[in-house]
């Protein structure tokens, strides 16, 4: 639910965020994860950045724009397809010396 959380994520703004969830962690709620995301994509697009689609990723899509989301198969946890995203996002936002 878009409540009160999008204020942190627009205070990133212009930094890379990633959004990452299981479709069945129902107590992390992924659909309302993704729309405090939407919610603060108009502070991203001052900076001339925003979300790639405004609907949720399907299971096992990373989309790694400025907004990033991240949506697996599966329960609350930590697994390696996790991991897999969270340092493809990485490759992608973090350079040394920048």
């Amino acid at each position: 639910m878009p409540f009160d959380q999008h204020c942190l994520i627009a205070l990133v703004a212009p930094r890379p965020i990633l959004i990452s969830n299981a479709v069945e962690d129902t107590w992390a709620n992924p659909e309302g994860q993704f729309r405090m995301l939407a919610a603060a994509e108009p502070v991203y697009r001052l900076y001339g950045e925003g979300l790639e689609e405004l609907k949720p990723p399907k299971p096992g899509e990373l989309r790694t724009g400025r907004m990033g989301s991240y949506l697996r198969a599966g329960e609350h946890s930590m697994t390696q397809q996790d991991w897999s995203a969270f340092l493809q996002f990485a490759d992608v936002h973090l350079h040394p010396g920048r």
